[in-house]
């Protein structure tokens, strides 16, 4: 038998029971705990945030979510930690940290933040939160279990990523003012047709009629 056979034999293996760990996890009041934390955030979120920067707003969100989930698939494949309760069945316990909590609150964060001092500084509050009080709490509840790592790395890394990730949305912000400038956007209203005047008619006499 081969590595990758040996390897994908394992997976299957590992997925058979973490699915049975669902089923009896299902329902319960962790499960509902990460349930209603989620829904919670998106209310808190979609209430407060500027619906007229929400593309932008969005678009750092998905940055923050990305590098989130690329840091957790590392933490869980390399042992260092995992995630006991699962909303859904499929993967990790990801809903919760890396595409709800910290990526929704970060974006909040990134909204009310006009410079780079107000955004460290909101920034070092939120995620001092996240990674001292947050991971500690589900580690105490038991849904997150660590092995082989420590709050202050997480803390860290979210920092370090935040703050590439904004310095990201300036630079395409300018870049794009910058082309609007040189190359102007049509308005809507040149891109559609107009509809063509009806000739008007005209009396034997060439008066126009009505």
């Amino acid at each position: 038998m081969d590595s990758f056979t040996l390897i994908r034999q394992l997976r299957l293996q590992a997925s058979d029971i973490k699915d049975q760990l669902w089923m009896q996890n299902f329902l319960t009041a962790h499960w509902w705990l990460i349930a209603i934390t989620i829904a919670a955030s998106y209310i808190i979120w979609w209430k407060f945030v500027d619906k007229r920067r929400v593309i932008e707003i969005l678009l750092f969100g998905s940055y923050i979510a990305v590098c989130r989930l690329i840091f957790d698939n590392w933490g869980i494949s390399s042992g260092r930690w995992t995630y006991t309760f699962d909303l859904l069945p499929i993967g990790y316990s990801l809903f919760l940290n890396d595409l709800t909590v910290v990526p929704l609150f970060l974006m909040l964060v990134y909204q009310y933040s006009l410079d780079w001092k107000t955004f460290l500084v909101w920034l070092l509050i939120v995620q001092g939160i996240f990674s001292f009080a947050l991971l500690p709490l589900l580690t105490y509840l038991g849904i997150l279990k660590i092995y082989n790592w420590t709050y202050y790395g997480s803390f860290i890394f979210m920092l370090v990523t935040a703050i590439v990730m904004r310095a990201i949305m300036i630079f395409g912000l300018s870049l794009q003012k910058e082309s609007r400038v040189n190359h102007p956007v049509p308005s809507p209203s040149t891109l559609v047709s107009q509809p063509a005047m009806k000739p008007m008619e005209t009396n034997d006499d060439g008066k126009e009629g009505h």
